[in-house]
């Protein structure tokens, strides 16, 4: 080992004068900002992250947004419009009537993934018609059911009257309804049997009826885009991007926390054992060889699967079964600096052991304890994301395992849904990569160049 200049100041001068080491700082800092962002989003959130219905309003397994620049004519994301005209009028006793008006202009070649209406009233409707104009003059009646007033619905809710409109040009009844059919038949020219979209101006009129006077507390349309976000969406229409956020928070701590408690105690342990030397040290050897030998994975499915720990407990549990590998390690460096004369002398001294050990020791052992704690965390982030993929996780949080894990259920490989495990899965690595190039700079920093 080369003599150093030693003190936290001459440690921190060489670890920002190394590249890789300023350059995983860099990389963390970012990472804490988007941290930072993550834990600042509502609560409310998180907890609709598993109920579906709260994202029915979102195109559902749809690559991110950013692909309609390479294919402007294959992508295009959700446009929401608000009405260019809205009358309230009674043309009799107890009837009242309120008319919405929508305009917009369609230039893709494609039609729009899905239509969402939304429509409130401060009254119970007593009809509800939907007038949809195409560009070439005619116009599509769709009555909706009672069961759907005052709610956002979606073209399968109202399918019956464009199920009939199908039937009518084609002849048949679709044997495959979903919002991709009905949608089709809503922007597509009946001409062309469907296959080509109709483009120009489409004006949308909903009339309502109720026998008390009413107002409109709330009215917007949305057409589904084809795209969606910086990462796309799943199978239940979750924007992957919010999902690889959320999962930030959670990745960090259980990776920190269970690198820390697994190198303090490797260390410690370590440290003890080759400090004492003798019977002791074999002793404490062979119990680190023991959890060594424990088939890690198997043992934390069969503890996780009985205790349905927190995401605390979890860390531990991994911390319990990492600490040996810091321990061997802490052993071998406790043995070298044994050897010195200064650990003689103050033995020779009638020093006290403990006083020997944290006096000669532990200050030594420190700077390598904290360049194994940053690179323990990806093990600690990786170990943990197995877990959730296998379906082992704590409940109520969101983590990359668990998307991956749900993509896997949803075949989302076989159905080319690329971006719902490219992205989760990116993120496992590009979080260990600022603790891999951190935990190497301070590496070289305490033991010198190797």
């Amino acid at each position: 080992m080369s003599k150093r200049n030693v003190g936290f100041s001459s440690y921190l001068r060489d670890f920002l004068s190394s590249k890789i080491g300023l350059a995983g700082l860099i990389i963390l800092i970012i990472l804490l900002i988007f941290t930072g962002i993550a834990i600042s989003i509502p609560a409310k959130v998180y907890a609709s992250w598993n109920n579906p219905a709260s994202w029915n309003q979102y195109p559902e397994h749809v690559p991110p947004a950013w692909l309609s620049i390479f294919y402007p004519n294959k992508y295009f994301t959700t446009e929401e419009l608000s009405p260019i005209n809205m009358s309230l009028y009674s043309p009799a006793k107890n009837i009242f009537v309120a008319v919405i008006t929508y305009q917009f202009n369609w230039s893709k070649v494609l039609p729009a993934y899905n239509v969402y209406f939304i429509t409130s009233t401060n009254v119970t409707p007593i009809e509800e018609v939907i007038y949809w104009s195409k560009p070439d003059g005619y116009t599509l009646q769709i009555n909706v059911p009672n069961g759907v007033f005052n709610v956002p619905f979606d073209l399968t809710s109202i399918r019956g009257d464009i199920l009939n409109y199908i039937s009518s040009i084609t002849g048949k009844t679709p044997n495959i309804v979903n919002s991709t059919v009905l949608s089709s038949a809503l922007f597509n020219s009946p001409k062309s049997n469907f296959t080509i979209t109709e483009q120009g101006k489409y004006v949308v009129k909903i009339e309502i009826v109720s026998s008390s006077p009413m107002n409109i507390t709330k009215s917007g349309l949305l057409l589904l885009g084809n795209s969606y976000g910086l990462m796309g969406t799943d199978y239940f229409g979750r924007p992957l991007d919010l999902g690889v956020l959320l999962g930030l928070p959670n990745a960090l701590e259980i990776g920190a926390l269970t690198s820390l408690v697994a190198v303090l105690v490797g260390i410690f342990v370590g440290g003890i054992s080759g400090y004492l030397g003798g019977n002791k040290d074999s002793a404490i050897q062979w119990l680190t060889l023991v959890f060594l030998a424990l088939p890690a994975l198997p043992f934390l499915v069969a503890v996780s699967f009985v205790t349905q720990p927190n995401l605390e407990i979890e860390a531990l549990l991994i911390a319990f079964l990492s600490w040996p590998f810091y321990a061997i390690i802490a052993r071998s460096m406790a043995l070298s600096i044994k050897s010195n004369s200064f650990v003689e002398a103050d033995k020779l001294l009638g020093i006290p052991s403990y006083r020997v050990f944290f006096t000669h020791f532990m200050p030594r052992l420190i700077p390598i304890t904290v360049a194994y704690m940053a690179l323990g965390v990806p093990a600690g982030i990786l170990l943990a994301q197995t877990l959730a993929f296998l379906g082992i996780a704590p409940a109520n949080i969101v983590t990359w395992g668990g998307i991956l894990d749900a993509a896997e259920t949803y075949q989302a490989q076989v159905n080319g849904w690329w971006w719902w495990v490219v992205f989760p899965g990116a993120m496992i690595v590009i979080v260990a990569i600022p603790f891999v190039l951190i935990g190497f700079a301070i590496e070289r920093v305490t033991l010198g160049e190797r």
